[in-house]
């Protein structure tokens, strides 16, 4: 009866293991077909203590694309190929992100992640970019350009973090409780973010959601390592804002859970030049809940600024 047990649950281990690597070779491959179906070329780099993964298309002036947290370069890839007709297109992973390295010693606050952010487009051979943020890759942002400026032609904010908004989000108000939606330990606990994340998202064919829940459990303590490190100053960008000449341009998702749309006024008031774009039924990743109608609002305002 033991040695029966044994049998089964060994039996069950291999079906487990077999399925996992299953659906693991199905969800690279699905990445990879996307990939190419957008003409996007996956490259590398290296930069200090990390090799940095990235996705290069298309060509013209530069628009280099930085991810939220515990995001990575795939949340652009849409918005990326509807603009990739247009302008040479990089979206890279941030450092402890996606498939590039993680550093146990490294900080990753906002402030070293707006040098490694330098060190990257230094390395790439970028001279001006057309720079883009969502999330915490927008305060990323808003750091890179305040200290290089005569890098940066424009800035876009994507639902941006940076500012504490006068209206609290409902991920601020379960922080204050002690919840922190991007502690992900379980199945469970990555639906909740999907859900408080997007009005809509897009639809996911076996695996990518399964492989991309077990992927956040398993990156849970490299996360927690870096919500940590950039939570210090997240929230603290108001005070350069009024230093930032470029033009800038801001987007929302009107349901954002996140980081609340109340934010925007702010923005728009400590801005000397931007223009704004509220998305109605859009959450906190309107590249990808709405990719093409974002790269239109997007595409338009990069014209508009040409033309001036």
């Amino acid at each position: 009866m033991v040695y029966l047990k044994k049998v089964i649950l060994i039996t069950m281990c291999m079906i487990i293991s077999g399925c996992t690597y299953i659906e693991n070779t199905v969800f690279n491959t699905q990445v990879a077909i996307e990939r190419f179906r957008t003409g996007l070329k996956l490259k590398t780099t290296a930069i200090e203590d990390h090799t940095i993964f990235y996705l290069k298309g298309g060509e013209g002036d530069t628009v280099l694309l930085v991810h939220g947290f515990t995001a990575d370069k795939y949340t652009w890839i849409k918005f990326a190929n509807a603009i990739a007709d247009h302008y040479q297109v990089f979206a890279v992973d941030l450092p402890g992100h996606g498939e590039s390295t993680y550093c146990e010693k490294c900080n990753y606050t906002i402030h070293s992640q707006t040098r490694y952010l330098k060190q990257i487009v230094d390395k790439l051979g970028i001279d001006k970019i057309h720079l883009v943020g969502n999330s915490m890759g927008g305060r990323i942002s808003i750091s890179f350009t305040f200290a290089f400026q005569d890098r940066v032609k424009t800035l876009a904010l994507f639902n941006s973090a940076g500012i504490n908004s006068p209206k609290p989000s409902e991920f601020s108000k379960l922080l204050k409780t002690g919840k922190n939606i991007f502690d992900i330990n379980n199945r469970q606990d990555f639906d909740i973010l999907m859900q408080m994340s997007m009005v809509s998202p897009p639809f996911l064919p076996w695996p990518i959601k399964t492989v991309t829940a077990r992927n956040y459990i398993e990156r849970n303590p490299i996360n927690q390592k870096i919500f940590n490190d950039i939570t210090e100053s997240l929230w603290d960008s108001k005070s350069i804002l009024q230093d930032i000449q470029v033009p800038v341009l801001i987007v929302w998702g009107k349901e954002d859970k996140l980081i609340d749309v109340s934010c925007v006024p702010v923005f728009e008031k400590n801005l000397s030049n931007s223009t704004s774009v509220i998305l109605d039924n859009t959450g906190h990743c309107p590249m990808i809940e709405k990719p093409e109608e974002t790269a239109r609002h997007y595409l338009k305002f990069l014209q508009d600024t040409h033309a001036q």
